[in-house]
C-alpha cells in the first residue's frame, strides 16, 4: 500500500483501492458490486456535508421510514443503513460514549439494508440484485472492511482524514486548503453554537 496519497486520482477510486485491499486482510470476500459500494459510501461520507441530521437518531429514521412511501422507505432504510455501517466502521470509538453500542447499530444497520432489499423486490425491478442482502448479511464483514480501511487512512502521513476532522471541528482555513491541494470538496461548515 502506498504511503503518500495519489492527488492524480480521485477520491473514489482512491477508496476502492483501498476497500479491494481490505477486504481479503479482513478475513471476507465481497461481491465487486458491494466493494464498489463501500468506496462509494466512503467516498460520499468523505465529500459532503454529513447527512439530513433532522431525523436524529437511528430510531427516529426507522420509524420514518417505516410509515413512507416505498420510495420514502428506500431512502430512509439506506440511510439508516449507511450511517450505521460508517459509524461502526469508521468511527466505532466515538460510540463508546454512547448510550447505546455499536451491536445496536450493527443490528439495525443490518435490518435496514435488509429492508431496502425487500423492498427493492417487492415494489421497484430487482436493480440492485442482492446488493442489499449482501450488505445486510455481511454487515459485520462491511465494517470490518471499512476499519482496516480506516487504519490505512490513519497510517497515512498526510493524515489527510484527521486533516478533515479537525477542520470541521475548528473552522481551520490552513487546513481547509491543504484538504482542498488533495481534491477534497469541502462543503460549508455549520455555524459554531
Amino acid at each position: 500500500m502506498p504511503t503518500t496519497v495519489d492527488v492524480s486520482t480521485n477520491l473514489f477510486d482512491w477508496f476502492h483501492d483501498r476497500v479491494k485491499a481490505a477486504h481479503p486482510a479482513a478475513g471476507t470476500e465481497l461481491s465487486a458490486d458491494t466493494e464498489l459500494y463501500l468506496a462509494s459510501l466512503l467516498a460520499q461520507r468523505a465529500r459532503t456535508e454529513p447527512p439530513d441530521t433532522e431525523v436524529g437518531t437511528l430510531a427516529e429514521l426507522h420509524a420514518k421510514a417505516a410509515q413512507g412511501t416505498p420510495f420514502e422507505q428506500v431512502r430512509h432504510w439506506r440511510e439508516l443503513g449507511d450511517r450505521s455501517l460508517f459509524t461502526v466502521g469508521y468511527f466505532e470509538e466515538s460510540l463508546s460514549r454512547s448510550i447505546v453500542s455499536s451491536s445496536y447499530y450493527a443490528d439495525m444497520g443490518a435490518a435496514a439494508y435488509a429492508r431496502v432489499d425487500d423492498v427493492f423486490r417487492r415494489k421497484f425491478a430487482n436493480t440492485f440484485d442482492g446488493l442489499f442482502l449482501e450488505l445486510a448479511r455481511k454487515f459485520e464483514a462491511c465494517t470490518r472492511v471499512v476499519r482496516h480501511v480506516r487504519r490505512t487512512v490513519d497510517d497515512e502521513p498526510d493524515l489527510i482524514a484527521r486533516w478533515y476532522q479537525a477542520w470541521l471541528d475548528t473552522g481551520d482555513l490552513d487546513l481547509a486548503e491543504k484538504l482542498r491541494s488533495h481534491g477534497i470538496l469541502l462543503p460549508g461548515r455549520p455555524a459554531d453554537a
